[in-house]
C-alpha cells in the first residue's frame, strides 16, 4: 500500500494509461520532431564521414520508427505498473470500503488491459491504419464501416478501457486514502479497514490500542499448545461474540520450564480444561496424511479408534517402496542397543550408534533416489537437542542443494505441524532400568509418531522402551504383533554401522555378550566358548585380537600354523590370556569370491588336539583346488589382506564321492573305521554348520556306538535347562530367539531317541555308567521303549 498510495502510485498509473490512450498519436509526432532535433544536434561540420554515416544511420533508424512499434513500447512500459497497483487495491484493500462497482471495475480492467495488449501486439495490423484511425476518432461508433476486424477491436477496446480508467479514477480520488508520506495514517487505515487479523496470541494486545470497528469473531489455532493466560489475551477483545477453539489435546501442550509452575498447571489450555469440564467438541475424524499402517498404532493409543483414513491414503498407490522390504516398509521398529550419554554441557542426551544408523539410511535412501530422481523429502526427528546437533553434524551439509531430496532434521517440537514422505526417530534412551525422561511423554510421543505420509521408521532400544508401561511398551508390543519389529543387526548395512560406531567411539565393551552383533554369524562353538569366559577383561582382549587380525595383523616371530595330518588345509592359533583361538582361512561366495577369517573355537592348549582331528575330518572332504584358494597369501607391506576371485568359474568346496564309496560307508559295523571317521567328520561339520545331510545306517551306528564306548563326537554342550527339554517325555514347543540353542536341542533329541530306539530293539549292553544313567532316566520318562516291534513312525518334529 505504501507503493500504491506514493507519488508514482495508483493516480499516476491511471493518468499515464489515461494520456497515452487519448494522445497516442500526437506523442508519436512529438517523438519524432525530437529525434530530427537530436540529429541536427550531433551533425557537425567537422565531424569525419564515417562517424557521419554512422550518426546518420543510427537517425534514420530512429525517425523510421513505426507509429505501431511506438505504441506498443509505450504501452508496455504504461501497463506493467499499473497493473501492480490494479492488484494491490484489489488485494489490500477490502470490499467494504469501496463501491460496488469499483471493486468489478477494478476486475473488468484488468481484463480490458489483457485483450487491449493482445489486439496491439496482433501481427495482421497496418501501421499506417492504426495510426490514422486513432487520429481521427475517439469514439468507435463514428469508424468508418471498411475497417478490417482487429483494428476496429483495438479501438472498441481501447474506448472501453479509457471509460473504465476515467470511472476508477474519479470514484478512487474521493475516497480518503492516506498518503504514504505518514506511515501512521497507513497503519491506522489498514487497521480500520481490515477484515480479517492474523496474530499470536500474546501480540493480539495491540488491538486494545487501535481505533477500529469491533470484532465479531475469535478464532485460535493450536488452542491445546496455548496456556489458559495467553487465551485470555484475544477473547476480551470488544466485540467478541462467537471463539472457535482448534487444536489437539493429545498433541504438545504449552512450554512452561518451571517444575512447580507446570505442576502447578501453569502450563494447562483452556481447551484443555474445557475438555476436562465435558464441553461438547467436534472431532474431524478422518486423516489425509498417513498410511494406515502408520496411523494404526496413534489412532488405537491416542484417539480410541476414532479416526477414520481418507481413501487416498487407503488406495494402493499411496504405499510407496523407498528401500527393500521388509524392514523398510510403511511402518517398522527397527530395534538396536546402543549407549546413551550426556552432551558437553550435560544437559541433553544423544546416542552415537543410532547417530550412525540414520546416517546409513539416509546415504541408502539418497542411492536409490539418485536412481529414480523421484522428488523425496526425509525428516529426521529425536526428542533431544543434542542428538539433533549430532546428526546435524555427522549428515553435513550434503544434502542441503539436492533438488528433488530434501532433508529436516529437527526436535519434536520442531516437527509440530510438518510432514515428511519419510519420517525416521532416533528416541536415543538405552538402559538397564528403563529410564526414559520426556521420551515418555505421550503428546511428544504422538506428534513423532503423526508426521509421517508414507513411511515411518523408529529407531530405538526395545529393552528399555518396553519398560514404559503407558505409550512405548503398547508401540513395541504392537509392533512384534504386527510383524514390524526388526533387529537392527539382521541388515548387513546397518550391522557394520551399528559395529563401526562402536568402535569409533570406544564402545566395543557393549559387544562382549555373546548374542551381539559382533558374534550374530559365528559358529555355535565360539559363541558358547566365549559366553563360558567370564573375565570381561579376557573377553576385552578377545575382541581386540579380533579386530587386529581382521586388520591384517600377523604376528611376526611366532609360528602360529597348526598340521593338519590328513589334509593341507593350514589352522592357525592365536594365543589371548591363557586361551586360543583356533583360525583358518575360507573362501565364501556373495558378489566374488571373497578369503574370510573364519574362528572355530576359543579353548585351552589342551583342547586344541582334538579340535584339529575334528577339522582334518571336515577339511578332508574339501577339493584340493579349494584349499589351495584358502591358502593363497596377499601381502601389503606387514599386513595380510584377503584375495578375491571372479565369479566366472566355480570353487568347489566338497569331493564329489564315488559309488563304491557309498556303498561302502554302508556296510553296517564291518565297515573300515577310516571310511566312517570320514563320513563322521563329514556330519559333524554340517551340524557346526547347521547343514543337512542324509546319513547311512552304518554311520548312525558309528556315531551312536563309539567302539571304545565313549560318547558320540556331537559338537554340543547341553545346559541342565537344555538336557531337562530333551528329556521331555511329551510333545514340546519350544520358543526362542536366534542363538539360545532350539537346533541343539532338536539334535540331541532326536540323537536320545534313535539311541533309546537301537538299545531297545537291539539290547545293546556296552554302556558307561554315565550313558546308561541317562538313558535309564529318558527311559523312565518315556514310560518304557516298548519291546522291539518295529514302528512306520517314531518321531515327528515340526
Amino acid at each position: 500500500l505504501t507503493e500504491c498510495f506514493g507519488p508514482l502510485g495508483w493516480w499516476h498509473c491511471f493518468t499515464s494509461m489515461i494520456t497515452f490512450l487519448e494522445d497516442c498519436v500526437p506523442q508519436y509526432h512529438i517523438f519524432l520532431e525530437n529525434e530530427s532535433t537530436k540529429k541536427q544536434e550531433h551533425v557537425s561540420e567537422d565531424e569525419n564521414q564515417e562517424k557521419g554515416c554512422c550518426s546518420e544511420t543510427d537517425d534514420k533508424k530512429g525517425i523510421h520508427k513505426s507509429f505501431l512499434e511506438y505504441a506498443r513500447e509505450r504501452f508496455a512500459t504504461t501497463a506493467l505498473p499499473l497493473r501492480r497497483c490494479v492488484s494491490i487495491l484489489h488485494t489490500h484493500i477490502p470490499k467494504i470500503y469501496f463501491q460496488a462497482h469499483n471493486f468489478k471495475d477494478l476486475e473488468t480492467l484488468s481484463g480490458l488491459l489483457n485483450s487491449l495488449e493482445t489486439c496491439l501486439f496482433f501481427d495482421g495490423l497496418a501501421s499506417e491504419e492504426v495510426e490514422e484511425l486513432l487520429l481521427r476518432s475517439k469514439d468507435d461508433k463514428l469508424l468508418p464501416q471498411n475497417l478490417c476486424d482487429p483494428s476496429r477491436l483495438l479501438c472498441s477496446i481501447r474506448s472501453q478501457c479509457l471509460s473504465v480508467l476515467r470511472r476508477l479514477r474519479d470514484s478512487l480520488g474521493q475516497l480518503k486514502l492516506p498518503s504514504a508520506r505518514n506511515k501512521d495514517s497507513l497503519v491506522q487505515f489498514c487497521f480500520q479497514t481490515a477484515s480479517l487479523f492474523f496474530s499470536t496470541a500474546c501480540s493480539s494486545y495491540k488491538l486494545y490500542k487501535l481505533e477500529m470497528k469491533p470484532l465479531n469473531v475469535l478464532v485460535i489455532d493450536e488452542a491445546a499448545q496455548l496456556k489458559e493466560c495467553e487465551s485470555v489475551i484475544p477473547m476480551q477483545l470488544p466485540g467478541i461474540v462467537h471463539s472457535i477453539l482448534i487444536g489437539d489435546e493429545w498433541q504438545l501442550p504449552a512450554t512452561v520450564q518451571s517444575n512447580v509452575s507446570n505442576e502447578a498447571g501453569f502450563g494447562r489450555s483452556l481447551f484443555q480444561r474445557l475438555t476436562t469440564l465435558g464441553h461438547s467438541k467436534h472431532l474431524l475424524n478422518i486423516q489425509y496424511r498417513m498410511h494406515p499402517s502408520i496411523s494404526f498404532f496413534p489412532n488405537a493409543c491416542f484417539y480410541n479408534k476414532r479416526i477414520l483414513d481418507a481413501a487416498g491414503v487407503k488406495h494402493k498407490s499411496y504405499e510407496k517402496h523407498y528401500l527393500p522390504w521388509p524392514m523398510f516398509g510403511p511402518y517398522s521398529f527397527i530395534n538396536v542397543s546402543g549407549r546413551e550419554e550426556k552432551d558437553d554441557a550435560g544437559r541433553s542426551h544423544r546416542n552415537m550408534v543410532e547417530v550412525a544408523l540414520v546416517q546409513r539410511l539416509v546415504q541408502t535412501l539418497f542411492k536409490a533416489w539418485n536412481s529414480s530422481r523421484e522428488r523425496l523429502s526425509v525428516g529426521i526427528i529425536s526428542p533431544y537437542a543434542a542428538q539433533v546437533v549430532a546428526i546435524q553434524e555427522k549428515l553435513g551439509r550434503k544434502y542441503e542443494k539436492t533438488d528433488g531430496f530434501a532433508v529436516k532434521v529437527k526436535s519434536v517440537d520442531g516437527f509440530q505441524g510438518g510432514e515428511e514422505d519419510i519420517i525416521i526417530i532416533s528416541t536415543v534412551r538405552s538402559n538397564s532400568s528403563g529410564a526414559l525422561g520426556f521420551v515418555s511423554n505421550a503428546q511428544r510421543t504422538n506428534v513423532a509418531l503423526t508426521r509421517a505420509r508414507h513411511c515411518l521408521w523408529i529407531l530405538g532400544d526395545g529393552r528399555t522402551l518396553a519398560k514404559h508401561e503407558f505409550v512405548w511398551q503398547g508401540l513395541v508390543h504392537d509392533a512384534k504383533m504386527r510383524h514390524c519389529f526388526f533387529n537392527a543387526d539382521e541388515e548387513k548395512g546397518l550391522a557394520k554401522a551399528i559395529f563401526d560406531a562402536k568402535k569409533e567411539f570406544d564402545q566395543l565393551d557393549d559387544l562382549l555378550n555373546h548374542d551381539s552383533v559382533l558374534f550374530k554369524n559365528a559358529s555355535d562353538n565360539f559363541r558358547k566358548s566365549f559366553g563360558k569366559v567370564k573375565s570381561a577383561q579376557t573377553q576385552k582382549s578377545v575382541l581386540n585380537l579380533l579386530l587386529k587380525l581382521s586388520c591384517g595383523w600377523r604376528p611376526k616371530k611366532r609360528n602360529v600354523d597348526l598340521i593338519c595330518e590328513s589334509s593341507s588345509m593350514v589352522l592357525k592359533q592365536f594365543k589371548v590370556e591363557g586361551l586360543y583361538i583356533v583360525c583358518s582361512i575360507d573362501v565364501v561366495k556373495e558378489q566374488r569370491y571373497t578369503q574370510v577369517l573364519k574362528a572355530w573355537d576359543l579353548l585351552p592348549l589342551e583342547d586344541i588336539v582334538r579340535l584339529v582331528k575334528r577339522l582334518d575330518g571336515i577339511f578332508k572332504m574339501y577339493t584340493d583346488d579349494f584349499i589351495c584358494h584358502c591358502n593363497e597369501k596377499y601381502l601389503e607391506g606387514d599386513l595380510e589382506v584377503p584375495k578375491s576371485w571372479t565369479t566366472s568359474f566355480d570353487i568347489v568346496r566338497f569331493k564329489t564321492l564315488s559309488q563304491d564309496e557309498i556303498k561302502n560307508s554302508s556296510c553296517g559295523s564291518s565297515a573300515s573305521d577310516n571310511r566312517c571317521y570320514l563320513e563322521n567328520s563329514k556330519v559333524s561339520e554340517s551340524l557346526l554348520l547347521m547343514k543337512f545331510y542324509s546319513l547311512s545306517s552304518g554311520v548312525v551306528s558309528h556315531l551312536l556306538f563309539d567302539h571304545d564306548g565313549r560318547e558320540p563326537e556331537l559338537p554340543f554342550e547341553v545346559t541342565d535347562h537344555e538336557r531337562d527339554i530333551i528329556l521331555f517325555p511329551r510333545s514340546t514347543f519350544i520358543l526362542g530367539r536366534s542363538g539360545t540353542g532350539k537346533t541343539t536341542v532338536l539334535t540331541m533329541r532326536l540323537f536320545k531317541q534313535e539311541q533309546l530306539h537301537l538299545l531297545a530293539t537291539e539290547g545293546f549292553d556296552a554302556v558307561n555308567t554315565n550313558r546308561v544313567n541317562d538313558v535309564c532316566l529318558a527311559n523312565r520318562n518315556m514310560g518304557g521303549v516298548g519291546g522291539t516291534e518295529a514302528t512306520p513312525l517314531r518321531q515327528l518334529f515340526v
